[in-house]
């Protein structure tokens, strides 16, 4: 019982829209910043909501995601903006300030699961300019009384393409928070969600994924799960 919008913000070649500090950087080399999650749309989903109390899962409004599935498809669908990228599996993670404990300890399980498929290697820490990163994050948001479901997170990756003398290096600047206005949002089903979409997995419809959009209480990645992020990370080294 988990919907959220998704926040997408493309700059590209040219006028650096939104990131003057970048301009000062170019004697280094260009980066191309292919997408962030900045502000919410209406049409994309990137998390999990809940149904507000006393309201069954059938009723809930599921929010239009911007990557359909079929019956066919065998892997959970991964985030249009890390299609082709070749990202390195090795992530560097930290919380931002005035992350709740419970939020903290949601997030280092969700590493946890994650580490244990062996596609991906977290690990806490500062990330180097070259290195991808995770911010774990909290904030608030209290949805109205008439709306049919509840925001518990937000994630999603953020990816640069910066090219040097040195080459190309691609790096994803990810984050993953939580609703911390509700209770239910310190789940580690939830974490492990917008854990996900950090990861560059999109929503699937299929209830068995811990990206179906509404929070089923899922603990483990299906196999669908782990296809798509072998699907991201496979072509990379570390």
């Amino acid at each position: 019982m988990l919907v959220v919008a998704e926040f997408v913000a493309k700059t590209g070649w040219g006028l650096f829209a939104g990131m003057p500090g970048e301009v000062a950087q170019l004697q280094a080399g260009v980066t191309r910043w292919v997408s962030g999650h900045q502000q919410p749309t209406k049409r994309q989903g990137s998390g999990q909501s809940s149904a507000p109390s006393g309201q069954s899962e059938s009723t809930v409004k599921v929010e239009q995601v911007s990557h359909k599935q079929t019956k066919q498809s065998t892997n959970t669908p991964i985030e249009p903006i890390v299609v082709g990228q070749q990202l390195k599996r090795i992530y560097k993670y930290h919380f931002a300030k005035d992350v709740p404990a419970k939020e903290r300890h949601a997030f280092i399980h969700a590493v946890h699961v994650y580490n244990r498929t062996g596609i991906v290697h977290l690990k806490a820490g500062r990330a180097a300019q070259s290195e991808n990163q995770i911010t774990f994050g909290a904030y608030h948001k209290k949805v109205a009384r008439n709306q049919t479901s509840v925001e518990l997170g937000r994630g999603g990756p953020q990816i640069t393409e910066t090219v040097s003398f040195r080459g190309m290096t691609i790096r994803n600047k990810a984050t993953a928070s939580l609703n911390i206005t509700y209770a239910l949002a310190f789940k580690d089903s939830v974490a492990i969600h917008e854990l996900g979409h950090a990861l560059g997995l999109d929503h699937s419809m299929a209830r068995s994924s811990v990206m179906y959009p509404l929070d089923q209480g899922k603990m483990h990645l299906s196999p669908a799960d782990v296809r798509g992020l072998r699907q991201v990370y496979q072509q990379t080294k570390s």
